[in-house]
């Protein structure tokens, strides 16, 4: 009877390893050949379907709406705006961000489909139709193509199948990110020529631009497939509209989408040189002649433009709105970074005894890390707010806070010697002859810096600050032995 049961017991134990045994299997890490072959399967996709053209595409969309709204874009103001983007983001980078998509979330079987799509002979033909659109040398023969469509409309049918493509594609989507950009990046130059607002609320352009991008869109592809039968058309639509298809356009649009944010932040950083060097009254302009084209820049600064006819048909030529009225140069919040940061037990004071205070900084930093409510607010309006900040960060700095000896210059401590007692040490410094043993979690120095670590001979202190848009600043400073009496720093850890 006992036999029986060991083998029973040894059975089932056969049975529970064998079935657990392929789980294990599920769980472990891709070998290095699938590792391989996904590599090899990207690059195979993004070589066949061009996805380094697909900033191309959406820059000549976004050419093509720059008549849209002329107060957003005027003209040429396109051409600069993408000069500034690549100039701090260089394309090469970006086409590393737009394939970043592809590579987080990738599905092996969605892949394959994507590849045997683009390998097949529709699927080149349609992407090099798509590409040619692109050819300044197509534009007359497309426009000449748009008034041909005025006169005589295309079938129901194939307009709907386009609309299908467009829908699935996100063409018009990513146009319209890019759009806005180059609208937030040329705002504060036309603000400073034209002291009627462009366009006071971005919200509703953001709403009401994207049927004119979508106008533009449909008409490019009518264009790219006036070649391609309907039948031809229905198997790139069922493509597209597939798990396989959604999965590649989704992640092309996300791969745009980060490209674009990224290249815009590192725009706004040249945009800011530019305003302040316009500001300055020059004479060199030395950012301005690399970056603006020759037909902007007298615009840009306010001065005629010497190849400008002094006299027309109505008499003399006034000069612009710029040389009579000096708008505001709108730095959005960058007037504020020379204003030290506060450091962070001051904020807890302010806080928890100054409630209105502290009201009125929660209030501000909330406004300057909104750029379009700044762009929305009247030259008065802004002014009024950073006169207002800055006034209030003032008084928060000047907030008086309880110190100790040891809240002094680090340049006025000296470590002696460091003393452990049982699990804790503590560091012995010296202030004015008077000596005070430290340990981890007191304050030293002139800025709050809390003790962080006691050993091998040295004392780390770091330091928390906010800023005014509310970041978290540390700085880190060592305090070493007095035989060599030296203090070493880094910031912004």
């Amino acid at each position: 009877m006992r036999i029986w049961s060991y083998m029973k017991f040894f059975f089932f134990l056969w049975i529970t390893v064998t079935e657990v045994q392929p789980l294990f299997a599920s769980t472990s890490k891709p070998s290095a050949q699938e590792d391989i072959t996904r590599n090899y399967q990207l690059k195979a996709l993004f070589k066949l379907s061009g996805i380094e053209n697909s900033l191309e595409n959406i820059e000549s969309v976004v050419e093509m709406s720059a008549n849209i709204n002329k107060e957003v874009l005027r003209p040429r103001q396109g051409e600069l705006s993408r000069g500034i983007m690549f100039k701090a983001y260089p394309r090469k980078k970006f086409y590393r961000t737009l394939k970043s998509p592809f590579i987080e979330n990738h599905k092996p079987k969605y892949l394959g489909l994507a590849v045997e799509w683009y390998q097949s002979r529709l699927g080149k033909k349609i992407l090099g139709l798509e590409s040619e659109v692109n050819d300044p040398l197509n534009r007359l023969a497309m426009e000449a193509f748009t008034k041909k469509l005025l006169d005589s409309h295309p079938d129901k049918s194939r307009i709907r199948l386009v609309k299908r493509i467009e829908r699935s594609a996100h063409v018009t989507e990513a146009a319209k990110t890019l759009f806005l950009e180059y609208g937030r990046l040329m705002y504060p130059f036309n603000k400073k020529v034209d002291t009627k607002d462009p366009y006071k609320n971005l919200k509703a352009l953001k709403v009401n631009i994207t049927k004119s991008i979508r106008e533009v869109v449909l008409r490019r592809m009518l264009f790219s497939y006036r070649g391609i039968k309907n039948k031809d058309l229905e198997k790139y639509a069922r493509f597209l509209g597939s798990s396989a298809g959604q999965w590649f356009s989704q992640a092309k649009l996300i791969g745009l989408k980060k490209g674009i944010k990224k290249a815009s932040y590192k725009a706004s950083l040249i945009q800011v040189g530019l305003l302040k060097e316009i500001d300055s009254g020059g004479p060199d302009y030395s950012l301005l002649r690399d970056m603006v084209p020759i037909g902007q820049r007298y615009l840009l600064i306010g001065r005629r433009d010497p190849f400008r006819p002094l006299v027309n048909e109505q008499g003399l030529v006034g000069f612009s709105r710029r040389e009579k009225s000096r708008p505001l140069v709108r730095l959005f919040g960058g007037e504020l970074k020379v204003i030290p940061p506060l450091s962070l037990p001051v904020i807890e004071k302010i806080k928890a005894q100054h409630a209105k205070l502290y009201k009125k900084l929660m209030k501000f930093q909330r406004l300057f890390n909104d750029r379009e409510a700044l762009e929305e607010m009247e030259d008065q309006e802004y002014s009024k707010a950073i006169k207002n900040y800055r006034n209030a960060l003032k008084k928060s700095s000047d907030i008086k806070m309880e110190v100790s000896p040891l809240q002094v210059e680090y340049n006025a401590i000296r470590m002696t010697g460091i003393i452990l007692k049982k699990t804790q040490a503590f560091a012995i410094f010296e202030v004015e002859k008077t000596g005070y043993a430290v340990k981890k979690g007191d304050l030293v120095g002139p800025y709050f810096g809390t003790v962080k670590e006691i050993k091998d001979g040295q004392v780390i202190v770091v330091e928390k600050f906010k800023d005014y848009l509310g970041n978290i600043i540390k700085n880190q400073k060592i305090i070493h032995l007095s035989r060599s009496h030296k203090i070493s720093a880094s910031s912004n850890l």
